[in-house]
């Protein structure tokens, strides 16, 4: 009980922090609009031929507002924090802490990307209403449902970008796989849904983390149903889990080393 205590402590410092700081959200806030105005464009103009793999136009553009809006609200910085702790020798000096390093990073960003997902999810709303009307068939009473899966592709997120800065502690350059995964997220849902790739494709992005941090979510949100939800809903728990556990691995692996060379 003290240890959640004490990191539930974390996370209101963390979302006091966030709203202090409020004012550091508006270049952020610009520029998603900018994008889906811009991505607005484009997709009406792919539109003129009516449908696109079973999504409408207003659909599309929803999509496109509730991914960015998971990506935005996924914005954390912990893969640059882990590689400079790491490379600069100051994760040392946090293991005699009374926290655990992993959770205590998680409970400290959950409070940003909570405020991320607020400040976010309202100019989603508001763009999406201006530029296309509501979602068509959306029900209020499902919504909760869809916030668990983005919920859950914000924390495969971040425990994958937290194992990738804690490859610093074997590689000197880490940047490359970081600009890859980065990559994946966007060209495996974020950009485009999944049932825009090749047959063959989508059939790989089912079984990878990248497409549920934003695609799932995102449909869900967009196009719910339960036969969609409990297919998606465990394969996430699973990446969940599975990127919680490399993080932790990773993180052990690093502080063995750490001791084993002096600290």
């Amino acid at each position: 009980m003290k240890n959640i205590k004490k990191y539930l402590t974390v996370l209101r410092i963390s979302l006091q922090n966030a709203f202090v700081y409020r004012s550091n959200a508006i270049g952020g806030l610009v520029f998603y609009s900018l994008f889906i105005f811009v991505f607005f464009n484009l997709w009406r103009a792919i539109y003129q031929g009516g449908e696109a793999a079973g999504y409408s136009l207003t659909q599309m553009v929803w999509y496109l507002c509730m991914t960015e809006l998971i990506v935005f609200g996924c914005k954390n910085g912990i893969y640059n924090e882990m590689n400079e702790d790491v490379k600069s020798g100051s994760i040392a000096y946090q293991l005699m802490r009374p926290y655990h390093y992993v959770f205590y990073q998680f409970f400290n960003a959950l409070g940003s990307m909570f405020f991320n997902l607020i400040i976010y999810g309202v100019l989603a709303v508001v763009l999406g209403l201006i530029m296309v009307g509501p979602i068509p068939n959306f029900r209020l009473s499902l919504l909760p449902w869809g916030l668990c899966s983005v919920i859950l592709g914000m924390v495969i997120n971040f425990f994958m970008m937290m194992t990738l800065g804690l490859t610093a502690f074997k590689l000197e350059d880490n940047l490359a796989f970081f600009l890859i995964y980065q990559k994946l997220v966007f060209m495996l849902g974020m950009f485009i849904p999944v049932e825009f790739l090749p047959k063959w494709l989508q059939g790989i992005a089912h079984w990878l983390p990248f497409s549920y941090v934003a695609w799932a979510p995102a449909k869900l949100i967009v196009a719910f149903s339960w036969e969609f939800f409990w297919q998606v809903i465990p394969i996430q728990i699973f990446w969940a889990i599975l990127s919680l556990m490399l993080a932790l691995g990773m993180y052990s692996y690093g502080v063995r080393s750490l001791q084993a060379h002096g600290g």
